[in-house]
C-alpha cells in the first residue's frame, strides 16, 4: 500500500509540480511571454514564445509590421529576419545558491544587454533582474508571473 501510495504521489509531482525556474513566465504589463528552460550544460536560457502585439502596433513607424530586433545595436543583426519572436532573450545563467546568477538579460525594444539574475520570490514568481554593473547593483528588476494556462496563449 506505501509503495502505491508512493507512486501516485511521484506521478502526481512529475505532472503537476510546477516549482522551479524553468516553465513560462508572463513579462509585467501582459506584453510578452518569456519560456525558460535548463539546458543539458545546466545553462538557463529565456526565449520569446509570446507577443501580445505581434506586429508592431498602430501609430508607430513600423506599423503591421512584424516586430524584429530594430534596436540592436549591432547595425547586422537590425535585420528583419531576426524576430522578437523566438528571440532568446536570457543566457548564461547559473544556479548558485539558490539564484540564477553570472548570465545576461536582452531589451529588444531598447536594443540593451544587462548582467542578468533571477530568483524565484515564491513557485509562481521570477524577479528577472538586469544591470549595467557585474554586481547587479545598479539596474532594474521585473517580477514575471509564471503562465498557468498555455491554452489560453496557444503555447504547448
Amino acid at each position: 500500500m506505501k509503495k502505491i501510495i508512493g507512486l501516485l504521489f511521484l506521478l502526481g509531482t512529475i505532472s503537476f509540480g510546477k516549482s522551479g525556474y524553468e516553465g513560462y513566465w508572463m513579462m509585467p504589463k501582459g506584453k510578452f511571454i518569456i519560456k525558460i528552460d535548463k539546458k543539458a550544460s545546466e545553462e538557463y536560457v529565456g526565449h520569446v514564445v509570446w507577443l501580445k502585439d505581434v506586429v508592431y502596433p498602430k501609430g508607430d513607424k513600423m506599423e503591421g509590421i512584424e516586430q524584429y530586433d530594430r534596436n540592436n545595436p549591432n547595425k547586422e543583426l537590425r535585420v528583419k529576419s531576426r524576430k522578437v519572436m523566438g528571440l532568446k532573450i536570457v543566457g548564461e545563467l547559473y544556479e548558485k545558491n539558490g539564484k540564477l546568477k553570472g548570465g545576461w538579460v536582452y531589451d529588444s525594444w531598447h536594443g540593451k544587454l544587462y548582467h542578468g539574475s533571477a530568483k524565484l520570490v515564491d513557485n509562481d514568481t521570477l524577479k528577472l533582474r538586469g544591470s549595467i554593473d557585474k554586481m547587479g547593483i545598479i539596474g532594474v528588476s521585473q517580477r514575471a508571473k509564471r503562465v498557468e494556462n498555455l491554452e489560453k496563449y496557444n503555447l504547448k
